[in-house]
């Protein structure tokens, strides 16, 4: 018995350490976006280069919030409120994602249009020949 409620104990200390872990990654991750947000407000991006760097930048941020999703989402299943508890982080994942998800698509927007005008210039000058 004695054993039984050590085991329980242990388990509690543990889970309450991940949930901690967890509101640090989030933490971390807010911050991330923060700044993201900042660096490419919207319409900012003008040329390739910073369109490749702000795609990568956000599809970094973007794995990182989603693998604390997957670990939240595990730990979830371990306290006695399970749908409480993945209502509250789906809430805190979606304020996050519009975020990264614009600036992921203003950049692939611009690249596809300097894309275009780069086949439009070449099909000019072989028009012009």
């Amino acid at each position: 018995m004695a054993r039984c409620l050590f085991a329980i104990g242990m388990l509690n200390a543990s889970a309450n350490v991940l949930a901690e872990d967890g509101k640090q990654e989030l933490v971390e991750i807010a911050q991330l976006v923060h700044a993201l947000d900042e660096r490419y407000p919207a319409g900012s991006i003008q040329s390739n280069e910073v369109a490749e760097i702000a795609i990568k930048e956000s599809q970094s941020a973007e794995d990182r919030l989603e693998n604390w999703y997957v670990v939240s989402e595990h730990h979830c299943y371990n306290t006695f409120f399970v749908n409480d508890c993945l209502k509250r982080i789906k809430v805190e994942r979606r304020e996050y994602l519009p975020t990264l998800q614009r600036i992921s698509l203003e950049s692939q927007a611009l690249q596809r249009l300097l894309k275009v005008m780069e086949r439009d210039r070449e099909t000019a000058q072989k028009q012009a020949k």
